[in-house]
């Protein structure tokens, strides 16, 4: 697995995430993204994997999912619980990334638990 994320990858998917009111978006430990605009700055001159904060419905707590390139993939690693799972999207589907991280968290979650719609 690579370390990095492609700037288009980067773009694509900061282009996404800025229709969510709930989903955050920001690098490996900092605090997310304040705009997009921000973040898209930001990948213009970094190439380090982006991370996406996911809420869990109902509580306080967030799971993070790394984001990384491979490729032409985007690479997505659910990095909150101790055995990480991944699940790739071709880069032209990225706008399927929604369901993609939400079924991948949720299959991970207790009974009763989900993570928050976009």
């Amino acid at each position: 697995m690579t370390n990095e994320i492609h700037e288009q990858h980067a773009k694509t998917l900061i282009g996404v995430i800025e229709q969510s009111a709930l989903w955050k978006l920001h690098p490996e430990k900092r605090s997310p993204f304040a705009s997009a605009q921000e973040a898209i700055k930001y990948v213009e001159s970094h190439n380090e994997p982006l991370c996406i904060r996911v809420p869990v419905a109902g509580s306080d707590d967030h799971l993070t999912v790394k984001v990384t390139s491979s490729g032409e993939d985007v690479v997505f690693t659910n990095v909150s619980f101790e055995d990480a799972i991944e699940e790739r999207i071709h880069s032209s589907h990225l706008k399927l990334v929604e369901s993609t991280v939400s079924n991948m968290l949720n299959s991970r979650l207790p009974e009763g638990k989900k993570v928050a719609s976009f």
